[in-house]
């Protein structure tokens, strides 16, 4: 039970921070955003992990798999999800993104043995088609910025978000320090972003600082409870059930931003589909 309240939890957190985030895209661009997240989730979490993790309890084997996933996520993740935000939108972009518990569910019954039902397998076709009726609210709205090439950035991040769940998860059982695995996570992120910090420092600025640092504390937020719900559920029930996250943005979006996005009817048929093959996957 605890390992859902947190998953939902997570859910809600992110989706009021991409809301948040999405307030903002106009006057700035994904890479700020990416680099802002990170530099806060350093600041945030390097501190508190070495004050409450005691050096000697350090596995190495868990640090190297908690730098993997953080490279994967929020690391490269992170910059497909936000580019894709700013080519499609935050409601396409959320809704195709809600597919990754279809790849982490399958590559957690792989490398972690965890058991696939025929319910499960109905949820991932059901997550699948309701990926398709958002690709399809695309061609017929021009709310929607951007061609159907662009769905790339939300796919692929989907699929790498899949994995990184997985390490995760293995990383936890083998060093169970969630807030070590967080900072790790961001840390690794960090030094993947360092050159992009390097070569074009004016993406770093203070406008960007200002519009982006308190959704960046709101993500920090969602990443700790997703380690704890990690923590205390396997992955083919915690990602699912993340995946309420599009039902909390449309309401979001529907109160916030009625003149920056338009849902459709077939959008909200799309995004409950892919819900209802989440719930799906985490019944069975």
């Amino acid at each position: 039970m605890i390992s859902i309240i947190l998953a939902i939890l997570t859910a809600l957190t992110w989706a009021s921070s991409v809301v948040y985030i999405r307030r903002g895209l106009d006057s700035s661009n994904f890479i700020s955003i990416s680099l802002v997240i990170t530099i806060v989730g350093v600041i945030v979490f390097t501190p508190l992990s070495i004050l409450l993790t005691p050096i000697e309890s350090v596995n190495m084997y868990g640090f190297s798999l908690f730098m993997l996933a953080g490279f994967i996520s929020p690391g490269l993740v992170r910059l497909l999800y936000f580019k894709g935000m700013e080519e499609v939108g935050a409601s396409v972009n959320a809704s195709i993104y809600s597919s990754y518990p279809v790849f982490s569910s399958l590559t957690a019954a792989l490398l972690l043995s965890e058991e696939l039902t025929f319910g499960a397998w109905l949820g991932v076709v059901c997550v699948m088609f309701g990926a398709i009726i958002v690709q399809r609210a695309m061609y017929g709205d021009e709310a929607f910025r951007g061609d159907v090439k662009k769905l790339i950035y939300p796919f692929l991040a989907a699929i790498l978000a899949g994995l990184s769940y997985v390490v995760k998860k293995e990383g936890l059982n083998v060093y169970d320090v969630p807030i070590m695995g967080v900072s790790i996570g961001y840390a690794a992120a960090f030094l993947l972003y360092l050159p992009i910090m390097l070569k074009s420092p004016a993406t770093l600025n203070k406008h960007s600082f200002k519009l982006f640092w308190k959704p960046g504390v709101g993500i920090c937020i969602g990443h700790l409870l997703l380690f704890y719900a990690l923590r205390y559920g396997n992955v083919s029930t915690v990602t699912p059930l993340i995946q309420v996250e599009p039902l909390f943005i449309f309401l979001l979006i529907r109160y916030y931003l009625k003149s920056i996005e338009k849902i459709t009817p077939k959008l909200v048929v799309g995004a409950v589909t892919i819900i209802l093959g989440a719930v799906l996957v985490a019944l069975a």
